[in-house]
């Protein structure tokens, strides 16, 4: 027998089954994990592009003494 190999004694038929009913359970939350970290994935890609717009659109501001000054394009745009 090959290094690492695993024996498995023998299982009755509901003994099979309940492994297998088991396994598919375990792949089912696999799959629920893999779309959730996928839409996480998703939300901070969104973020990340809406604080990049943002920055992108108070760089158009001055600031003049103390406070900020922006053109009327990004007062607008904030409404």
């Amino acid at each position: 027998m090959a290094a690492g190999t695993m024996v498995l004694p023998h299982a009755s038929t509901e003994e099979r089954s309940r492994l297998l009913s088991m396994d598919l359970i375990r792949s089912r939350a696999l799959d629920r994990l893999y779309q959730r970290r996928a839409a996480v994935e998703n939300l901070i890609s969104a973020l990340e592009d809406y604080q990049k717009s943002r920055e992108a659109r108070m760089a158009q501001c001055i600031s003049f003494s103390s406070v900020r000054k922006c053109s009327s394009d990004f007062a607008q745009s904030r409404i």
